[in-house]
């Protein structure tokens, strides 16, 4: 008979020694504590740009951040096109819905390709790529020329797999959660600070005596594609994919391999439940990017630039609300388990559909603006504690559940697109909008109920695993883990 002390050491995970792992040798002294197992950073220091963890993370955002200036370059400016081009609001609404469509596409695309060449050459080769149709943006004539360039430039929102997959080949999983957060935060800010540079360099423009309105904005753009180009250079020059320096095709850990499926990810009810409420959130705030600007111009009657300096206010808040949501779910999880986790997104679902219903029915300047930075830090914060829930779903799977959830995002902004297109009102579809996305909210009290299925339970962590998988393998299994974000 076994003894209760060899049951008990039988239940145990196995150790390093037993998997066959070994201790790595740093190819350079790091500033940061590391698991020498995988020599992933176990501590971060934001003001820190030391190779190669902290200065993969801050090249990881701000490639993200230029990314996302770029992407939505054109929505300040819709006005001023609009005028010009002759162009009726749905012109502009099918031109929204080409930047977000495309970047579905792409984030498909580039999940696999990441895999085998790493996270610095898929992000260079993304941003390069969207350069080029940026340069040329001022050389639209029409509506159709206006829908294939911004299609074209919406590629450039995949960069945000190599952003959350460099952020993971550089983090313990302990950390990599936050970092990720952050990240993914701080680079959805170009969203806000687009609105406010593009109306600047537009009215630096029309200031000149021999720039009218129509070389405003056909002039604007050079800026932006010269961004991606720097920040691509820089992505080459000056990061390392991995803390061993060079990216190599990662070995999938053999357990997760065998038993990976993305027939089990699509089979599952729950992913599509997070689907659908990422699809409220991030698709929600890709939407509210696109349209903020042009709705103040129409609603209130104020200037491009004004509307555009108010609009930036919506995607400035990503500076801390995306990573509020996460230590919400955090804060929540450790008071009550998982299901902490749960309600703590619904309720900022729910939220989020309140704000914006309250926001769309404001009849002044004042209160619009008001309601708009409420909804925004709850759109946000929903969109961090959506990604808090993530790694529970399926654990052998949360690569494949993390590409299904973070497309939801983009086919919510195109399914929104088509909604306005099919209402008309900007106002009263935000009102819509609104109500769908609380009924969608109420929607996980039913259908979300994950199990935390950590052998490390009472901690907080970006990832969950099988009793019988050692934690460390994260090191040789990030690759598969991010697959198809």
């Amino acid at each position: 008979m076994s003894t209760r002390a060899e049951e008990q050491k039988s239940d145990k995970a196995p150790s390093m020694a037993e998997l066959g792992l070994k201790k790595l040798t740093p190819p350079f002294e790091f500033s940061l504590d590391y698991d020498p197992y995988s020599l992933k950073a176990t501590e971060y220091k934001i003001c820190s740009c030391a190779r190669p963890h902290m200065r993969a993370f801050h090249l990881a955002w701000t490639s993200f951040l230029m990314a996302f200036i770029a992407w939505f370059s054109f929505a300040p400016l819709g006005p001023a096109i609009k005028k010009s081009l002759g162009l009726k609001k749905s012109d502009i609404l099918w031109a929204n819905i080409s930047s977000v469509l495309s970047t579905v596409f792409a984030r498909f695309a580039v999940g696999p390709i990441m895999d085998h060449v790493g996270p610095r050459l898929g992000q260079a080769f993304l941003l390069i790529f969207a350069a080029i149709p940026t340069y040329f943006a001022g050389l639209i004539q029409n509506v159709a020329g206006l829908c294939i360039i911004r299609g074209l430039v919406g590629v450039v929102g995949a960069t945000f797999v190599g952003c959350q997959f460099w952020c993971t080949l550089m983090f313990e999983k302990e950390i990599a959660g936050t970092m990720n957060a952050i990240a993914g935060g701080w680079g959805n800010l170009g969203g806000g600070l687009t609105q406010a540079i593009m109306v600047g360099i537009y009215a630096m423009n029309t200031s000149h005596p021999d720039c009218d309105e129509e070389c405003g904005w056909r002039n604007a753009f050079y800026i932006p594609a010269t961004c991606l180009l720097f920040a691509a250079m820089a992505v080459l020059m000056l990061g390392d994919d991995c803390p061993m320096g060079n990216y190599v095709p990662q070995v999938h850990h053999e357990e997760t391999e065998k038993k990976a499926s993305v027939a089990d990810v699509a089979s599952n009810f729950q992913v599509w439940v997070l689907v659908v409420q990422y699809a409220c959130c991030f698709g929600m705030e890709l939407h509210v990017n696109n349209t903020i600007a042009l709705y103040y111009f129409d609603r209130f009657g104020l200037t491009l630039t004004t509307a555009g300096l108010i609009a930036s206010l919506f995607g400035l808040m990503n500076l801390f609300a995306r990573a509020w949501g996460g230590m919400i779910s955090d804060w929540a999880y450790f008071r009550w388990g998982m299901t902490g986790r749960k309600y703590a997104h619904i309720l900022l679902t729910c939220g989020e559909g309140i704000m914006l219903v309250v926001f769309s029915r404001m009849p002044n300047l004042g209160a619009a603006i008001f309601m708009m930075i409420i909804f925004s830090l709850f759109v946000q914060s929903a969109e961090g504690s959506t990604f808090g829930i993530v790694p529970y779903v399926d654990p052998k799977n949360t690569g494949g559940v993390c590409g299904f959830v973070g497309a939801g995002g983009n086919i919510g902004a195109v399914a929104w697109g088509f909604l306005f297109l099919g209402i008309g009102n900007f106002a009263d579809g935000y009102m819509i909008l609104g109500f769908i996305v609380f009924a969608v909210g109420l929607l996980g009290i039913p259908t979300i109920w994950v199990k935390d299925t950590s052998h490390r339970k009472g901690s907080v962590t970006s990832m969950s695993f099988d009793k019988g998988m050692d934690t460390s393998l994260e090191g040789k299994g990030s690759a598969v883990e991010l697959k198809g974000v």
